[in-house]
């Protein structure tokens, strides 16, 4: 069974494309988690200048930038749970960093200009630019502080990956050719 840890910004394109890659692998999907506990004590007050300065996602409170002690590692749980089982297509949640060591994880990122990324977040969510624009910003600083809050570490690093795709140019069926064509030779 193959095991893919997929990253992906606003507007590349992830939450098509990993859905999409499991059906055609026949294995779960683990999505980016859909809740956070609000976060606690030093966590907290180290992001507490972030989000006063950066802004949060539409809909997010500053306390639900970077999950609390208790999901963290319920979300680490999961991620073991697939490693242990050996197969799944990841979304998110930090994976390509934090199963990094495993050799039999194939790790992705999905990312293009911001332009392009605005453009495609349009046509995916049916929104207009200025909306997408936004979401964008907020949500590009939410990740880059969720992952450098938790582990020290910049999501868009191309090293931390063993495939990144332009997906803004790449159609997005194309690129779960690719990433299913990656698997299929590291198998």
């Amino acid at each position: 069974m193959a095991l893919v840890a997929i990253s992906s910004p606003y507007g590349a394109g992830g939450s098509r494309v990993a859905p999409a890659l499991a059906k055609r692998l026949d294995v779960p999907f683990l999505d980016r988690p859909a809740d956070t506990e609000p976060g606690r004590g030093g966590l907290l007050s180290k992001l507490g200048s972030i989000g006063m300065a950066w802004g949060t996602p539409p809909g997010m409170e500053l306390e639900d930038l970077v999950p609390g002690d208790a999901r963290r590692r319920e979300i680490e749980a999961e991620l073991q749970a697939l490693q242990t089982t050996g197969g799944g297509v990841v979304l998110g949640r930090a994976a390509a960093f934090l199963l990094r060591e495993d050799p039999n994880v194939l790790r992705v990122l999905l990312t293009g200009p911001p332009e392009r990324r605005i453009a495609q977040g349009m046509a995916i969510e049916g929104i207009d630019r200025a909306t997408a624009a936004r979401r964008l910003e907020r949500t590009d600083r939410a990740r880059l502080a969720y992952h450098q809050t938790l582990y020290c570490v910049d999501p868009r690093e191309p090293t931390l990956y063993h495939l990144v795709v332009d997906s803004t140019r790449v159609p997005l069926e194309t690129c779960v050719d690719l990433i299913a064509a990656a698997v299929e030779k590291r198998a």
